[in-house]
């Protein structure tokens, strides 16, 4: 399995193009545990870009321990799930999360 670090760098090249295409969204995640550390994703004129730290003014703020998000993206857990029995945190606009699904190719996801 990736480390968070790795998720994150890879998570352009799995972009779903047709899905992104005409969104403007960004994503703080603020992880936890083992993996800690701060990234975020940013959605624009149909491409995804990622890095480390903090972006102003996200849409959305997602908190969560680097081996819940890491089980999302692989597949081995549901998202929605996830958040809805407290595995991991979010603020801000909660559709984000809904569409976020359908950004990315993940293998596995």
């Amino acid at each position: 399995m990736p480390t968070i670090k790795q998720l994150f760098e890879w998570m352009p090249q799995y972009a779903n193009e047709a899905a992104i295409q005409g969104v403007t969204k960004t994503i703080q995640f603020n992880v936890t545990g083992d993996d800690e550390g701060q990234y975020y994703i940013q959605v624009a004129d149909g491409k995804v870009d990622t890095g480390e730290g903090a972006i102003e003014n996200p849409d959305a703020t997602i908190t969560t321990p680097a081996d819940v998000w890491l089980q999302i993206t692989s597949g081995q857990l549901n998202g929605a799930v996830a958040y809805m029995t407290g595995k991991f945190k979010a603020t801000g606009d909660l559709t984000v999360l809904m569409a976020m699904q359908n950004w990315f190719n993940m293998p596995g996801g």
